[in-house]
């Protein structure tokens, strides 16, 4: 009985047989790389998140017992479009501890390059997430200001408004953020996150003020 010689792959068969592990290994690469990429994505969603919470609750928290003036005339609330320093008597703790304890100075500025760092007490926490802007609007009773001094207005502001970017500072440097010029361009759209405050104690707005407040805010 004569044997069979066994049939070995055509030429063919040996190319396709190499495209479809071609095809397979290309089809794994491509699931790993979008499955790296979503887990990238959501991890700068969370750190966006937790940055816009962070920057909410301390502000909030300070503003609950904050003073007009502290010692020496330093204002209670002061800040510029970047920076927001609020001085707050602390809560006291135990029967036999005042109702409001020392003061402690809070202060949330933007470094005008990525970075949002939360100062309590001269200790600052740099806050993990791509800001592109920040912008701290002090609403008084003629209307916004870029700037406020408790001190030197006798009073809180009546709201003050917090707006966050996030994002690259596409097509700006460093020393483009120092002067501003990346500040402004990045904010012409409107906001991520964006908060506002109203401040106890702060004067009433008059009628026609908030009329025009809101007519600013509108889209």
């Amino acid at each position: 009985m004569r044997r069979v010689a066994p049939r070995a792959f055509t030429l063919l068969e040996t190319i396709v047989g190499i495209a479809i592990g071609l095809a397979l290994l290309a089809a794994v690469a491509l699931f790993t790389a979008n499955l790296g990429e979503t887990r990238e994505r959501l991890a700068r969603m969370a750190a966006r998140i937790e940055c816009a919470d962070a920057v909410f609750e301390a502000i909030d928290r300070a503003l609950a017992t904050a003073v007009v003036e502290a010692a020496g005339g330093t204002p209670g609330v002061a800040g510029t479009e970047r920076l927001l320093r609020i001085e707050r008597a602390g809560v006291g703790l135990g029967s036999a501890a005042p109702l409001l304890a020392d003061l402690e100075s809070i202060e949330v500025g933007y470094d005008g390059a990525s970075r949002i760092a939360i100062t309590r007490g001269g200790e600052s926490d740099a806050l993990a997430a791509d800001v592109r802007a920040m912008r701290i609007r002090y609403l008084a009773t003629d209307g916004w200001a870029d700037a406020f001094d408790s001190v030197r207005s006798g009073g809180f502001p009546a709201a003050i408004e917090v707006s966050i970017w996030f994002g690259s500072n596409e097509g700006g440097d460093a020393s483009d953020a120092a002067d501003g010029i990346v500040q402004d361009s990045a904010t012409t759209g409107p906001p991520d996150r964006r908060r506002l405050f109203r401040v106890f104690g702060a004067p009433r707005v008059d009628p026609l003020a908030a009329r025009s407040v809101r007519e600013e805010r509108a889209p």
